[in-house]
């Protein structure tokens, strides 16, 4: 965690009470207008500034992007003259307590709790001039920066990047916090092309299901880097960093972030839900093939939330994947949270009643039989091989449950925490959309989970890190490596390598003693 400004935290120290000051605003904002777009290589996301990715129930249906919010791969044409769509909805949620009270921003499905803008310094929320004022997602490329650099007129976007709210830029001239575009400033653009946007949970009325009970917000400012690459291999992911800053004038404790998603498809396909931990994942799945032909994907992929790089945990070292739920829209005890302590106790792995889960059905201990062993990751086995708790080993028997209906959706969160923010201070969250589709339904998982562990080796090696354009050179990317296939072996094994074509690439074989073998 950084101190975002001295002199922010001294005044909202003094302005502010000891306690949280956010209560019901003067003039609540209207939820947030803005719509943008964000294109990789071969995928396509809607954006919006109200704490939610893909999908805005607030408009008129004509006007929702129901089923076209994401789009991947962008190539291929399903129904409705469309690409095809594996995700419907995602939204960002910020639990913590402040003053011993909890609090909950997180946007239920169609009831937003964000909305344009930043907190002012003297710790009010911003005014609907304010808010409607910073109503706007900022979309800049590569290309567009390269275009200017040789000698082309500046996008709107470009030219008018919003430093004002937060949007980073990489020094040209030599004065710090201004953004003169002329002189050599940029913006720190992060991927091929990036999206920004500046929102904040203070400016929300505070009726109806805008907020948990109790009605109070988490008091916190979010700022959205989502970025997306042109080319293979990270040409069908899309990226999200979110700033998170502490607006309160008390300090927000065991606090966590989480990334919500729904999971449906125009057409539906039947879907099991998963956790890779080691791949720091929540993901969706197809058991099997049966229902292809009732999805808009002729081979059922696999797509899910990877956490590449956590918030700041309270001593000092980044936090990984802490926990994950399955949610169901109606059915208790996995219905969507309510409540804002309902909120916390998904963010923290527990049912929405505090109940520990167990690695077992549902999570619940069976009343009889073996006693299974509590978790804050649900169905974290190995679908492809049923070993451990899954939803194609429902009753952690190690054995393939063919009583196990898939649905046509999936509801899930997955968290990180607990982290703790001083007034005025920030920390930040990133997360990745990921997407493999192989030659079958299994496949597919391999695929996502050998996606993921690649995007986290992209992350430690800093391909995600914003870099300065100064010709038309392409940005770096990384080397995906596959899981071998079989591994063990004795005579003959599959690694599958993914990079930039023309990247050198030298592979070095071991034994168990560490003796090398050979070298291509």
């Amino acid at each position: 965690m950084r101190v975002a400004s001295l002199l922010l935290s001294f005044l909202l120290l003094v302005a502010a009470p000891a306690s949280a000051q956010f209560d019901a605003p003067a003039e609540p904002c209207p939820p947030g207008e803005a719509v943008g777009t964000l294109r990789g290589g071969s995928v396509q996301a809607r954006l919006f500034t109200n704490g939610n990715l893909f999908y805005d129930q607030t408009r008129d249906q004509e006007d929702s992007y129901y089923g076209e919010g994401y789009l991947v791969p962008t190539n291929v044409t399903a129904s409705q003259g469309l690409p095809p769509s594996p995700i419907d909805t995602a939204t960002l949620w910020v639990g913590g307590v402040v003053d011993d009270s909890v609090r909950a921003s997180a946007p239920g499905y169609g009831a937003y709790a964000f909305r344009p803008g930043l907190t002012g310094p003297d710790g009010t929320a911003p005014t609907p001039d304010e808010c409607a004022q910073a109503d706007r997602i900022w979309v800049v490329s590569r290309e567009d920066i390269e275009r200017y650099n040789g000698g082309g007129l500046p996008t709107d976007d470009l030219a008018q990047w919003p430093v004002h709210l937060g949007a980073p830029v990489l020094d040209g001239d030599g004065i710090e916090g201004n953004y003169d575009l002329a002189a050599g400033d940029q913006p720190a653009i992060r991927g091929d092309e990036m999206a920004f946007w500046a929102m904040t949970d203070t400016a929300a009325e505070r009726t109806g299901r805008s907020y948990f009970s109790p009605n109070l917000p988490t008091g916190v400012d979010v700022t959205v880097e989502a970025f997306a690459f042109r080319n293979p291999p990270l040409h069908t992911e899309t990226f999200y960093r979110f700033t998170i800053t502490n607006r309160n004038g008390a300090t927000l404790d065991s606090a966590y972030v989480s990334m919500a998603g729904l999971w449906a498809q125009r057409r539906y396909a039947s879907y099991f839900l998963g956790t890779d931990a080691e791949g720091q994942m929540l993901y969706v799945y197809s058991p099997d093939g049966s229902r292809a032909e009732d999805s808009d994907y002729a081979i059922p992929p696999a797509s899910g939330f990877v956490l590449l790089r956590g918030p700041e945990g309270t001593d000092g070292e980044r936090l990984g994947l802490t926990a994950t739920r399955y949610l169901h829209k109606s059915r208790a005890p996995h219905a969507f949270p309510y409540f804002a302590r309902e909120v916390h106790n998904t963010q923290l792995g527990l049912m929405n009643s505090g109940r520990a889960v167990h690695a077992h059905g549902e999570g619940f201990l069976p009343h009889r039989g073996p006693f299974f062993s509590e978790t804050t990751y649900f169905w974290h086995g190995d679908p492809v091989t049923a070993d451990g708790w899954s939803e194609v080993n429902f009753d952690n028997d190690d054995e393939r449950d063919p009583q196990r209906s898939a649905s046509d959706l999936r509801m899930g969160a997955l968290s990180s925490g607990p982290f703790r923010l001083a007034p005025g201070e920030f920390t930040t969250a990133t997360f990745a959309l990921a997407f493999a589709q192989g030659r079958d339904a299994l496949a597919s998982v391999r695929g996502l989970q050998a996606r993921a562990r690649g995007l986290l080796s992209a992350q430690a090696s800093g391909t995600f890190e914003a870099s300065r354009v100064g010709s038309a050179t392409p940005s770096p990317l990384p080397l995906a490596v596959g899981q071998p296939r079989p591994n063990p072996f004795r005579e003959a094994t599959t690694l599958v390598l993914q990079g930039a074509v023309d990247t050198p690439v030298r592979v070095s074989v071991y034994d168990v003693l560490g003796r090398r073998l050979s070298t291509t």
